[in-house]
């Protein structure tokens, strides 16, 4: 009687060794890599940027879970709630903009690289839109480039953390004196044919110091994307800035400073 009591205690001591060992076997089975960055090269030049265009008005946070911003609808039943739930579960904002108080989220940036293009992820951006927008949560986008304006980047963010004094207090691209660049169609004509002509070699883009500090860009007039500031190389004009498309060589729209 002993002897089969004893049995049934060794065998049960077995069991729970045998679970815990399975239980905790996974990590060290597989092992894992530490990821040299948090952010990709394009995600750490753009931070760079916006950390100077929010300055202290609000704090940054980097690839935030979805589901760490929003939450379903209260009120749903338990399998409506966990779909809602999943949606969301695997995805990531890419920068999150918060109160400095209360971390309240005010903001949510969407960097748009060449990915972006893609039917997969055009649907991705198209959920993320409207679960934005179902709570009232901005979501600003802004398309990846080679160089961003800090005054331009600061004037969209605060548009949405201050529209009463965006009107009033926020500066105008064209109506900083030294800083607009106004020119007729014919004159842009005539400073992309100019440019064409004098620079015979790659354009040069800006050092990070040169693009932090430099003014807002205005839109390309032939396709409509952000433009950087750029020095020409070669030529009598070498070393001097003009306005280039940041989708050079594609398209070369250009306006001098």
């Amino acid at each position: 009687m002993e002897l089969g009591v004893l049995l049934v205690i060794a065998i049960g001591v077995m069991l729970i060794l045998a679970q815990q060992k399975r239980a905790g076997g996974g990590a060290s089975a597989f092992g894992y890599r530490r990821k040299p960055y948090l952010l990709s090269k394009a995600e750490r030049s753009f931070y760079g940027v916006l950390t100077q265009a929010v300055g202290d008005k609000a704090l940054i946070f980097s690839k935030v879970r979805v589901a760490d911003v929003l939450a379903p609808q209260k009120g749903l039943n338990r399998s409506n709630w966990q779909q809602a739930f999943n949606k969301i579960s695997a995805k990531h904002l890419d920068f999150p903009l918060c109160d400095p108080q209360d971390c309240a989220v005010k903001l949510a940036i969407e960097l748009d690289d060449a990915s972006h293009g893609s039917a997969k992820r055009q649907k991705r951006d198209a959920f993320l839109e409207q679960a934005c927008k179902s709570p009232g949560l901005p979501l600003l986008r802004i398309r990846a480039a080679r160089g961003y304006g800090v005054a331009d980047i600061r004037q969209q963010v605060e548009a949405v953390l201050f529209p009463v004094q965006q009107g009033s207090s926020l500066e105008k691209p064209q109506q900083v004196e030294g800083q607009g660049v106004e020119v007729t169609v014919s004159e842009q004509e005539r400073a992309d044919s100019q440019i064409e002509r004098q620079v015979g070699k790659p354009i040069e883009a800006l050092t990070g110091a040169e693009v932090a500090a430099q003014p807002v860009a205005p839109a390309c007039h032939q396709c409509g994307e952000v433009m950087v500031l750029r020095k020409a190389r070669s030529g009598k004009h070498a070393g001097q800035q003009f306005w280039g498309c940041s989708g050079f060589p594609k398209c070369r729209g250009a306006v001098k400073c």
